[in-house]
């Protein structure tokens, strides 16, 4: 790889850090969201003022990126994925109205806001995977059986180019603004550079979360999705493998107590690189399985490519998710349990999930 494809590649991962915080048990203690999102056909009505420099300051959170020598001899070669998001920063970060606390402003604004966002919810760019997010959350609440509520939201790009939508966002999380008067002045400014740029917030990666809540909260972007497809996976392959690996999120939260994955794994990035594979071999065993999405050896394989496709080769990152290659034994290890009990067609408990994955961690990936 390159030296200038690698440093872009640094940046989009360091990039994705702000926004693709996929598992990481964070507790909900902010008041939710409640103005609906109530259809794809997104309004986009827009005041047109000249771009000025009184946007003013941003959110208080700020973030650093610091590009790490030690990243670009990584233990592990970047995959397709990691290719297709590259192609998505450099090209983001060539846009002349690139600037880095404008991308993270947004991208925190909207992470928040889908964190926080309750009401009618579409999923895909324009609805496409709703009748299959229907179908696959009855199909996972009837699986597992968890005694708990769980809700999907959808992440959009397309919320960032909505009057309405971002200025709920700026007046929600944005403790600069005072009132939704002022919340406009700002909205009104950012619409006028995305109106102007290819890139913002058209580029995938300003939807491009992927995680779970302790409250039973999901979230699945449309920027996930088209990365996805981008190297070659079905959309619906790739909408039900997030979702299932999202949904055993929520059988950890549950249960993470009595497995005491906390004593196991004090170290940050072991714990969150066991809970993330665990995540894999649960979902391709949903996947699999007679009694859960049925998938045959063809569609199997296309999870199996996509589950070696998100891996990544920072093993000391606390967002540590597996090598590509461990992501892929471990969904590889899920498939074959279903696969070993197809004839009886029994549904092993979380429980006895978990226990299967300890051994097949032990036994292989260790």
């Amino acid at each position: 790889m390159k030296k200038t494809d690698a440093m872009v590649w640094c940046l989009g991962v360091l990039l994705c850090a702000i926004t693709f915080n996929s598992c990481t048990p964070v507790e909900i203690n902010s008041q939710e969201v409640s103005k609906p999102e109530t259809t794809p056909a997104l309004n986009n009505t827009r005041k047109k003022p000249s771009i000025t420099n009184k946007l003013g300051p941003l959110v208080d959170l700020h973030h650093e990126l610091n590009l790490q020598p030690d990243m670009m001899s990584a233990p592990c070669d970047i995959t397709d994925f990691g290719k297709v998001l590259s192609g998505y920063f450099e090209v983001l970060v060539k846009d002349p109205l690139f600037d880095l606390e404008l991308i993270a402003y947004y991208a925190e604004l909207h992470q928040k806001y889908v964190t926080h966002y309750v009401g009618d919810n579409f999923y895909g760019a324009g609805g496409e995977y709703n009748m299959l997010a229907k179908k696959r959350m009855r199909e996972l609440t009837r699986f597992w059986g968890l005694n708990r509520e769980i809700r999907l939201n959808g992440q959009h790009t397309a919320s960032l180019d909505d009057r309405e939508i971002l200025t709920d966002m700026i007046e929600s999380f944005d403790r600069t603004v005072r009132n939704r008067d002022e919340a406009y002045a700002k909205t009104d400014l950012l619409l006028d550079i995305n109106s102007r740029s290819p890139n913002i917030p058209e580029n995938p990666y300003f939807a491009l979360d992927a995680f779970t809540r302790p409250n039973g909260l999901l979230v699945i972007g449309d920027g996930l999705l088209q990365s996805l497809t981008d190297v070659g996976i079905e959309g619906d392959i790739a909408f039900s493998s997030i979702l299932a690996h999202e949904w055993w999120h929520q059988a950890q939260y549950e249960n993470g107590i009595d497995w005491k994955l906390m004593d196991q794994f004090p170290d940050p990035a072991l714990r969150n690189r066991f809970s993330e594979l665990e995540a894999d071999f649960a979902a391709a065993y949903f996947l699999s399985h007679k009694r859960g999405a049925t998938y045959n050896w063809k569609r199997i394989e296309r999870y199996f490519l996509l589950s070696f496709n998100v891996g990544d080769c920072l093993p000391d990152s606390s967002q540590h998710h597996g090598t590509p290659a461990e992501r892929m034994s471990a969904a590889r290890s899920g498939f074959e349990l279903a696969d070993a009990a197809r004839k009886r067609g029994f549904i092993l408990t979380p429980e006895q999930i978990h226990e299967k994955f300890q051994e097949v961690y032990e036994a292989f990936i260790l």
